[in-house]
């Protein structure tokens, strides 16, 4: 059963100053911050669909996520200055975070993706095709683990934590939803929208992850195990199996020969599956 409020962590936006303006002004800024930070990898990637001789695919993942550094740089100063708390109380109530379950929740995710891709594979071996590529998946390796963590932790730290924290502090259920349905927003620019030919399906794929998150970290009393499961999600994607029309360029191991959305919702939720099976035992 779901601990519903008081809630540790929703509380944690009380430790600062929790006015109405301040959450406005920094939504704001944060999101300019975003944008100013995307015109590097906005222009990265007409130079990549556009030029005979593209951009490395790497450099361009670089610059794709420096919006999400400037951004999570923006998020951490307002906290810290504007709203005068310590910005691992987003993490944490306790400001102390165990990065170790970080790492354990996303290594967890990790070996239930790999093996729900594995029977996938086994089931419908034609959807695959090998496509590594050493000399673009090294430097690729490299780009990823850098910068990946740092675009998923923008996301989990804005919507599951700032916002999160901010409106479920007003009103526990609105506070888990909201930020689920700007996290599905805010993703439905993806290019993978497009071509999913339905804009419906892929929104109740990432409203249902951002659902699925704000549970867990609710549940959890921390955003530790989304943190874990976020970055593990994001790196799999980019650098093990991908799909066409990504919205970030991956110089993957393996790439599925097209987008299925129903397909990516049912192993989605045979992963989550596994990994709610599996947590309580390997995850402490």
């Amino acid at each position: 059963m779901l601990p519903l409020q008081p809630n540790s962590f929703i509380d944690a936006s009380k430790q600062g100053d929790n006015r109405l303006g301040l959450y406005v002004a920094v939504f704001l800024l944060v999101v300019i911050a975003n944008v100013v930070g995307s015109i590097p990898g906005a222009w990265a990637m007409v130079e990549l669909r556009s030029n005979e001789q593209p951009l490395p695919i790497y450099l361009v993942m670089a610059l794709v996520f420096l919006s999400f550094v400037v951004a999570l740089g923006t998020l951490w100063f307002c906290v810290q200055y504007i709203h005068k708390r310590s910005p691992f109380t987003m993490i944490v109530p306790s400001g102390q975070v165990n990065w170790k379950r970080v790492a354990a929740s996303g290594g967890l995710w990790l070996g239930c993706s790999v093996a729900v891709e594995l029977v996938t594979y086994l089931l419908f071996p034609d959807k695959y095709r090998l496509s590594l590529n050493w000399s673009e998946f090294l430097p690729s390796l490299i780009v990823g683990l850098l910068f990946i963590p740092f675009q998923t932790s923008f996301e989990e730290l804005f919507f599951r934590g700032y916002l999160m924290q901010g409106i479920g502090s007003w009103n526990f259920w609105v506070g888990v939803t909201i930020p689920a349905i700007l996290f599905g927003l805010a993703h439905s620019f993806n290019d993978e929208v497009e071509a999913a030919g339905s804009l419906g399906i892929a929104m109740i794929y990432y409203i249902g992850v951002g659902v699925f998150f704000g549970l867990l970290t609710v549940y959890d009393r921390s955003l530790e195990l989304p943190l874990g499961v976020h970055a593990a999600n994001n790196l799999y994607a980019f650098l093990v199996v991908g799909y066409p029309s990504s919205s970030i360029p991956t110089a993957t191991i393996w790439m599925m020969n097209e987008l299925n959305f129903p397909l990516m919702i049912g192993q989605w939720l045979l992963t989550l599956g596994l990994y709610l099976l599996l947590r309580k035992r390997l995850v402490k």
